[in-house]
Order: structure tokens, then sequence, then C-alpha cells
């Protein structure tokens, strides 16, 4: 199973392209990086591959099928910042289980305390906050993760800590995993290939 983008392009304002005639496939249990510049249309390349935004030209696809409206999504996106991803009028442990029940090993495997679960989202830390949204992404379901600049806001040991678990846990479901950043250190030492934005506009 891939998740593939076929000759994809996409704009913002009609006719100045974003991007376009990309081709790009995700295996499972392969972890991609995509490399670039702030604003040169990474985080908007993962929402396409991610069916948060259509794109103007082409199409994706999880093993040769479009994406089904109304069903859970087979690709998972975690976001920069956490809070723009919670509701701020839940308390974390209805965002955490709203598609699914965790097991206590995953929630210990990301030292999840059960004292944050009663808590809103502005009563933790950032880091806290984006414990929850990696495991509310690894239900059963999920095939595909997508990771923007997931890591960016956190402390270095924070950061070392939430990539070494989440690509074990990717290695053992065999999850596809794409890594979005502008940090080329983290991204040779996570990644089994690299490709850049404008690797990719040219048909990589």
């Amino acid at each position: 199973m891939s998740l593939i983008a076929e000759n994809i392009g996409f704009w913002y304002e009609k006719n100045n392209w974003l991007f376009q005639n990309v081709n790009f496939e995700l295996k499972r249990g392969e972890v991609v990086g995509i490399s670039g510049y702030s604003g040169c249309g990474k985080s908007t390349f993962a929402k396409v591959m991610a069916n948060y935004l259509s794109p103007i030209a082409g199409r994706v696809v999880v093993d040769n099928k479009a994406f089904v409206k109304g069903s859970y999504q087979p690709v998972q996106m975690i976001y920069q910042h956490p809070e723009k991803a919670l509701n701020p009028k839940w308390r974390m442990y209805r965002s955490l289980t709203e598609s699914y029940q965790p097991d206590q090993e995953i929630l210990d495997r990301f030292g999840i305390r059960e004292e944050w679960y009663h808590r809103y989202p502005v009563e933790i830390s950032g880091g806290e906050m984006q414990r929850f949204c990696i495991v509310r992404a690894l239900a059963p379901e999920t095939k595909f993760l997508i990771a923007d600049e997931m890591t960016t806001m956190l402390d270095a040991v924070t950061q070392a800590k939430i990539w070494k678990e989440l690509i074990k846990i990717c290695r053992e479901r065999n999850l596809g995993l794409m890594i979005i950043s502008h940090e080329t250190e983290l991204l040779a030492k996570l990644c089994d290939r690299i490709l850049s934005v404008q690797e990719m506009q040219c048909g990589v």
C-alpha cells in the first residue's frame, strides 16, 4: 500500500502555482523527509497529501483509491502548533478519545499522565499537548502519518524522546511517515530518504 501524488498542483491565487506537476510516493513502513525553506509550500503540500486541501490539478490516492468522505482518514497529520488542532472547549481526555480509545501502553510510551486528562489545552504545556495529538493520530485505522514541523516548538530532550518513540511505533505498525522540516540534520537522522520541494516540482 502506498500514498501517491499523481501530477498534483496547487495555488491559492489562480494561475499562481505554489507547486505543480508533483509526483510522489510514500510506501508503508517508509520514513521520508520533505525539506525546504520557510514559505516554499511544504505545509501546503502536506495538507494536500493528507486530504485537508484538494489539489487544483492531479490527484492523491491511497492504494490507488481516492479518499472516502465521511469516514476515518487513513492519512493523519500532526501540526507544529498542537493548540490549533485541539478544541479549546474540550478537556484533553475528550480530544484524546474522539476517534478511538488508546490503550495504556501507547499512553505510557508517550508519557501521557492521567492527571492531564481533565485539563483544558490552555492548562498544559505545548509538549504535553503534542503528545496527545500524536497518540490521537495513531488510531488502528491510520496507515500514513504526516508530521509538519511537529517538534519545532519543543525542547531538545522532549524532541528526541518523541521522535524515538514515534519512529519505533511506525516501524512496528508498518506505517508510512512523512516528516516536513527545515532542519536538515533532523531529517538526516530520521529518514530513509529526503526530497526537497524544489526537486518535487521537477516531477521527482
